[in-house]
């Protein structure tokens, strides 16, 4: 447990480290950046156990699937935090995961939503919509990029569970970030001059990758070794507390009374969803 509560904690921090980070990047070359140091770090580490993503088949809908997931992840997740701000762009992004989530295990396993899982839906929706009404600017083009963003972290879920049927999860999240450096690569690579104008720009993207998704990555895979799908959600729900607290102290974004209640309402309603007896079958 601790290894997963580490994990989505240093992926907590992706937002303010953007933030801090110099201004020469665009946020999509930020997160393009990242997804490629990412994927070449998980590369190695799989490679490093024997376990290279080339020694299995590569089931080409999951494949693709997963580089969807990837792209729209990392691209429109940056791009909502540049317009909307950390704490909204990274909670609508939650937020929007779970009931994502829900609609992929119905269609694919038929397994209908029970009323918890409406219930947390519910109030996790309410708490975005607080959180929206609640901050001084809010920029719905900038949650638009957060829905997307959503979107991606299930249908990256979904592929990754597909592929860990017949290989190890280190190599299956290798896998994914491979195909959608597929996409990522000539993006990041039109910002290479950027990515190393400076030093302050270089540690930037290589802590984004280095350790938001390489070592983030690998400490998951280690927990998820001991502990059940459902548990470790309920423990990456430290992501979004991390990410808003860092937003209000560090970044010093406005804090009001909507957006604490927001804020909770939103870990609140993903806490109540990922507890469903539905969120916890394994097929």
């Amino acid at each position: 447990m601790i290894s997963v509560a580490v994990a989505t904690s240093l992926i907590g921090t992706i937002g303010t480290a953007a933030e801090l980070g110099p201004d020469a990047l665009s946020p999509v070359a930020t997160g393009a950046w990242r997804g490629v140091i990412g994927a070449a770090g998980l590369l190695v580490v799989a490679a490093s156990r024997g376990e290279a993503p080339w020694k299995y088949p590569l089931p080409m809908r999951w494949v693709l699937l997963a580089g969807a997931g990837v792209v729209a992840g990392q691209l429109a997740f940056f791009e909502a935090m540049a317009r909307t701000g950390v704490a909204v762009g990274a909670l609508v992004a939650i937020g929007v995961g779970p009931v994502v989530a829900g609609v992929i295990d119905w269609l694919a396993y038929r397994h209908r939503p029970d009323r918890r899982w409406l219930a947390g839906v519910a109030a996790a929706m309410a708490g975005v919509v607080m959180l929206s009404g609640g901050a001084e600017e809010v920029v719905w083009s900038g949650v638009a990029f957060a829905v997307v963003a959503g979107c991606g972290i299930p249908a990256m879920g979904f592929a990754a569970q597909q592929l860990m049927r017949d290989r190890p999860l280190v190599t299956a999240m290798a896998t994914e970030l491979l195909a959608g450096s597929v996409v990522l690569l000539p993006v990041a690579l039109a910002s290479l001059d950027r990515a190393a104008v400076s030093g302050g720009s270089a540690v930037t993207v290589l802590y984004l990758g280095l350790v938001t998704v390489t070592l983030a990555h690998s400490l998951w895979a280690a927990g998820l070794r001991h502990l059940t799908l459902s548990v470790a959600v309920v423990v990456g729900l430290l992501e979004p507390a991390v990410a808003a607290t860092l937003a209000v102290t560090v970044l010093s974004e406005p804090i009001t009374a909507a957006l604490l209640a927001g804020i909770c309402m939103v870990i609140v309603g993903v806490a109540i969803t990922s507890l469903s007896p539905v969120a916890g079958r394994q097929n």
